[in-house]
């Protein structure tokens, strides 16, 4: 570690000390907050404890419930320490082991994601415990709609890092989550906040009133009769797909001395195993290096759509007229020619860019090896043989907004393609994954996923999981899926449950203000 860095440090751990020492009173709350911090990481994948998701945060509320707004905020901030620390472990290895940071200045930056993260629930027990405190609203009121729109500015904010949302941790419940087609993924977090405050009120004996439990829990039963009428839908393949997951180890992915070894494992992976399939899948840059540039490679690939009679989509690296690089996707159909390329519009942070380097050139030493991108201009699908393909390079699948606006834009099938080798066999990987049911269901698509070094998958528009392969295996994934034109009511109108959420919130504020002020 740098001594700038060091002293930083210094100055953050001692800039904590006073707020310690002003907790120490309130170690019984903090033991609590900490038993949510666990609790929230237990629901998420791989680990997948999804119906503790309806109790995890009610150590959270007794810690806080007694509190004024200020130790509120710190017992919060604290359940976000342990929680965010669990989840996002894995970012010291990103950067340490494939990024070439020394392993201080990666546990630093975990560090520094762990607090700002942390500032979220921190908020949220400062805001509940303050409209508790300041204008007399229950906490089981304005608790979820605080929570789902932190939730929202956090996937948001500083490019948005919408990352294990409550709602996430519910990716195995497909007849609770199919009403996403129609609210979006937040509807889900919402419930389940509103749930675990209702419980906590019933443990504590507390009135609630009978309409909002009545109301949540026609919600949440509505939302089953919903998912179990549309899982007995069939959805059915026309077109066949194979998926190919090569498992090229980050150390030597961008290897010169490597290229051929990793073409020659997709060109022969792919002989072996896509003959007969319409569309076939690399992953996210599975050709690491300009393509255009690579004459040989380039011939060389363009003949297997040919020989296979099949269309091949694949990640790799473009280069504009501006000199400009891009990390792509390709599309050769059948004839060997290049008949679509998508260039990914949301880069990763210091992964593929360094944000304000311009100003502060010493970020750029944070940046991952190959990470010099521009981004794309805007989120088309690619018109093929096989279909209007929606591609989402990386981790593009995880917002949204991002999916709606390819779908709407007339993709008839979505696929991803990533590379998860990074994170090695931690949690990332399976984290990553769970995001993917939810933008099959938002959007009624079907969803193909090739991951480098896994999970790779075929997800049906409900949600549920074809086919998908283990992590750290070289293997062929086939498959069927089909193509659909219709938009759902997600697609059509995005995140309007928010502004109901703002709207609902802004109101009770208002009215609770004004009946203070004029008693």
């Amino acid at each position: 570690m740098t001594g700038a860095s060091a002293g930083g440090a210094r100055n953050l751990f001692s800039s904590l000390i006073p707020r310690a020492l002003f907790l120490a009173p309130h170690l019984p709350s903090l033991y609590l907050s900490c038993i949510s911090g666990v609790l929230l990481v237990l629901i998420q994948p791989p680990i997948s404890l999804c119906p503790i998701a309806f109790f995890a945060l009610i150590p959270l509320l007794y810690a806080t419930d007694e509190h004024d707004c200020r130790p509120a905020f710190w017992i919060g901030f604290f359940c976000g320490l342990v929680s965010f620390t669990g989840l996002v472990y894995w970012v010291v290895i990103a950067m340490n082991r494939y990024g070439g940071i020394h392993i201080w200045l990666s546990c630093l930056i975990l560090l520094l994601l762990v607090l700002y993260l942390s500032l979220y629930t921190g908020f949220f027990a400062l805001t509940v415990s303050c409209l508790k405190k300041k204008l007399t609203l229950p906490v089981w009121l304005t608790a979820p709609l605080v929570w789902v729109l932190l939730e929202y500015v956090r996937g948001l904010l500083f490019t948005g890092f919408p990352w294990s949302f409550l709602a996430h941790s519910q990716d195995r419940f497909l007849h609770f989550i199919q009403v996403v087609s129609i609210t979006g993924t937040y509807f889900i977090s919402f419930i389940i906040v509103a749930i675990n405050c209702i419980v906590y009120n019933v443990i504590r004996r507390r009135p609630v009133s009978a309409i909002y439990v009545s109301m949540i829990f026609f919600l949440f039963a509505g939302s089953l009769i919903y998912g179990f009428e549309e899982l007995g839908k069939k959805e059915e393949g026309t077109l066949r797909a194979a998926i190919i997951q090569g498992n090229i180890r980050q150390d030597v992915k961008w290897d010169e001395a490597f290229k051929a070894r990793t073409i020659r494992t997709y060109y022969l992976k792919t002989l072996e195993g896509a003959r007969s399939a319409d569309l076939i899948v690399w992953p996210e840059t599975a050709m690491p290096f300009i393509f255009e540039d690579e004459i040989y490679a380039n011939r060389y690939i363009k003949d297997l759509p040919g020989i296979l009679q099949g269309n091949l989509l694949f990640g790799t690296v473009s280069r504009d007229r501006a000199g400009k690089h891009h990390n792509s996707a390709y599309v050769i159909d059948k004839r060997s020619e290049t008949v679509g390329i998508y260039s990914k519009v949301h880069l990763v942070p210091f992964g593929e860019y360094t944000p304000l380097a311009r100003y502060l050139p010493f970020l750029e030493k944070l940046t991952a090896a190959g990470g010099d991108f521009s981004p794309g201009e805007g989120h088309r699908p690619l018109n093929t043989q096989a279909g209007k393909i929606g591609a989402l390079i990386c981790y593009e699948g995880i917002f949204p907004y991002i999916t709606n606006e390819t779908v709407r834009n007339g993709a008839q099938v979505l696929v991803n393609i990533t590379n998860d080798a990074w994170y090695e066999r931690t949690s990332a990987p399976f984290q990553h994954f769970a995001f993917y049911v939810f933008r099959a269901i938002e959007t009624d698509r079907f969803l193909l996923r090739c991951a480098n070094t896994g999970i790779s998958a075929i997800i049906d528009p409900k949600g549920r999981i074809q086919a998908q392969t283990p992590i750290f295996v070289e293997t062929v994934l086939r498959g069927s899926f089909s193509l659909k034109d219709t938009k759902t009511f997600y697609v059509r109108y995005g995140d309007y449950f928010i502004v109901i959420i703002f709207i609902a919130l802004a109101i009770m504020c208002s009215v609770k203000f004004i009946m203070q002020r004029n008693p």
